[in-house]
C-alpha cells in the first residue's frame, strides 16, 4: 500500500507544480488514470457539483449491492413509521436459492421492523432483506416496487441506469454508471435514517420468536479503524457492493471541515497490490485515496465576485450614461490546490462575445455577454457578465433616432424627394409667372349702412 499513496501522491505534486490549473476531472486523470485500481471512479463536491475524478463515468456496468441503496431509498420514500413490523415471507427467501446471494439469515415467520430490515439490507447486505422490504410496499407485485426504483432513476436525471431486481445479482438488463450511482447516494443521504444505518459499523437485530438476538457487522471496511489499509475518518455513509459481473464497488460519502463529496468506484479486482500475501479491494483503496486527496489539497475559492466591475460597454440612446459597467452575475466559488486565492485570479470578458454597444434601457442583472476566469492562462470557468447597474432611456434621444430610422426607410426617403422635387418645381413655376396667385374678391360693407338701414327701420 505504502507504493501506492506514493506513487498516487507523487503524480499530483508534478500535477499542481506544472499544471497549476484548477481541480476537475480533465485535469488530474491525465496525471492518476494509472494509479485507479476501478476500471470507473468519480469523486464530485457536493456542496457545488464540481468534479474533481472522473474515469469512465459514463460507462454502464452491473451495480451489484448497490442497488440497495435505491431499494432503501424506496422503502424510506413510502414509509412513514419505520416502526412498522414485517413478516418475513417464505417466497422471498425461496427466490434466492441457489443464487449464492448474501442472506441475513431471516427466517420465513418471524417480524423485524421496517427499520431492523432496512439494517440487515445496508450494513451486511442481505438480499432477503431487500426481497422481503420490496414485498412490505409492493405485495407480491414485485415489478411495482422495481417501477418505483426506475422511476426515481428517471426524477433523478440517472439516465444511464436501469434496474430489473431489488438486490443487485448480476443481470445483462441491471446497469448503471459511477455518476448515476453518485446521484443514488446523494439522494439517499438525504434520508436522516439512511445516513445513520449506513454509517453503523455494526448493529445488534433484536431476538424473535425463531431466533436469538445477534449483531450484524458491515461490509464497508472504510467506516472500521481497524482495516487500516482502507479506513477513512471522513467517511460518514455509503454501499458496498460485489459480483463476479460487478466486480468490487462502492459508493461513499465524506465529510470535513464544511466540505462534502461523493465518491464512487466500480469495477475493481481484489488482488495482491502491495505483495503482502493478502487481497486488497480495489474500489476501498480509490475512495479512500481519492478522499485523502481531496480532503488535504483542495479548498473551495472565490473566484467571480459578483460586486466586482470586469469591463464596460458603450450605451447609446442613454439617459445620464454613455457607458454601462458589467459584472459576474453571480459570486462563484471553485475548489482549488491549497494556496491558491483569489488574487491569482483573472476575470475577462470573452472575446466576440462583446457587443459594440447596447441600447438603453438596460436592466440591472442584463446578461451582457460571456466572460472567463483564467490562472495561469488556463481557463478554468465560464461566467455570465450582467450590468451592474440600470440606464434609463433619454426620451429626446429616442425620438431623434425614431425619427432618423423613419427616414432612413427607402419608401419614406423617396416619397421625401418627390414631397420636395414638387415643391421646387412649384416654386420656380411660381417666379417665372406660369403659376398665378388668384385673388378673391370680396364686398366691402360701409360701416354707415348698418346706421342708416337701422334709422329706416325705426
Amino acid at each position: 500500500m505504502k507504493k501506492f499513496f506514493s506513487v498516487f501522491f507523487s503524480a499530483l505534486i508534478i500535477a499542481l507544480t506544472f499544471s497549476c490549473v484548477q481541480a476537475n476531472a480533465a485535469n488530474y486523470n491525465s496525471y492518476f488514470e494509472d494509479g485507479f485500481y476501478s476500471e470507473c471512479v468519480y469523486l464530485v463536491c457536493t456542496d457545488n457539483d464540481e468534479v474533481i475524478f472522473a474515469k469512465d463515468i459514463n460507462k454502464q456496468t452491473k451495480p451489484a449491492s448497490l442497488t440497495k441503496i435505491v431499494t432503501a431509498t424506496i422503502v424510506l420514500d413510502e414509509t412513514e413509521d419505520l416502526e412498522q413490523t414485517v413478516t418475513i415471507e417464505q417466497s422471498c427467501i425461496d427466490e434466492l436459492y441457489g443464487t449464492g446471494s448474501s442472506l441475513g439469515g431471516l427466517i420465513a415467520g418471524e417480524t423485524y421492523t421496517v427499520y431492523n430490515l432496512l439494517c440487515c439490507l445496508l450494513i451486511e447486505s442481505a438480499n432477503d432483506a431487500a426481497t422481503n422490504l420490496a414485498h412490505f410496499i409492493t405485495g407480491d407485485d414485485r415489478q411495482a416496487f422495481i417501477d418505483k426504483m426506475n422511476a426515481k432513476a428517471e426524477e433523478l436525471g440517472c439516465e444511464n441506469t436501469n434496474f430489473v431486481n431489488v438486490h443487485g445479482l448480476d443481470d445483462d438488463d441491471q446497469y448503471t454508471t459511477v455518476s448515476d450511482m453518485a446521484k443514488f447516494l446523494a439522494n439517499a443521504m438525504k434520508h436522516r435514517e439512511f445516513s445513520e444505518i449506513t454509517s453503523m459499523s455494526s448493529y445488534t437485530l433484536p431476538e424473535t420468536d425463531k431466533q436469538p438476538e445477534k449483531t450484524i457487522r458491515t461490509t464497508n471496511f472504510t467506516l472500521v479503524s481497524a482495516y487500516k489499509d482502507y479506513y477513512c475518518r471522513y467517511i460518514n455513509g455509503g454501499k458496498t457492493g460485489f459480483t463476479s459481473g460487478a466486480g468490487n464497488c462502492l459508493a461513499v460519502s465524506a465529510s470535513n471541515n464544511g466540505y462534502n463529496y461523493i465518491a464512487v468506484a466500480m469495477k475493481a479486482q481484489k488482488e495482491d497490490y502491495d505483495s503482502d500475501g493478502y487481497d486488497e479491494n480495489g474500489a476501498f483503496l480509490d475512495c479512500r485515496a481519492m478522499l485523502d486527496w481531496a480532503f488535504t489539497n483542495l479548498r473551495l475559492v472565490s473566484i467571480a465576485d459578483a460586486a466586482k466591475i470586469v469591463a464596460e460597454v458603450p450605451v447609446k440612446l442613454g439617459k445620464g450614461a454613455d457607458h454601462v459597467t458589467l459584472c459576474p452575475s453571480d459570486s462563484e466559488f471553485s475548489l482549488m490546490p491549497a494556496g491558491i486565492d483569489s488574487g491569482s485570479l483573472l476575470v475577462r470578458a470573452v472575446e466576440g462575445t462583446v457587443p459594440e454597444y447596447v441600447f438603453a434601457p438596460v436592466k440591472k442583472g442584463e446578461v451582457i455577454c460571456k466572460g472567463e476566469v483564467l490562472y495561469a492562462d488556463e481557463v478554468i470557468a465560464q461566467i455570465d457578465l450582467v450590468a451592474s447597474t440600470a440606464v434609463k432611456r433619454s426620451f429626446i434621444s429616442y425620438s431623434a433616432s425614431k425619427i432618423a430610422e423613419l427616414f432612413a426607410k427607402p419608401a419614406v426617403k423617396l416619397l421625401a424627394v418627390i414631397v420636395v422635387a414638387v415643391f421646387i418645381v412649384l416654386v420656380v413655376l411660381r417666379r417665372r409667372g406660369i403659376i398665378k396667385t388668384k385673388h378673391k374678391k370680396y364686398d366691402v360693407l360701409n360701416y354707415n349702412d348698418f346706421f342708416d338701414s337701422g334709422k329706416n327701420n325705426k
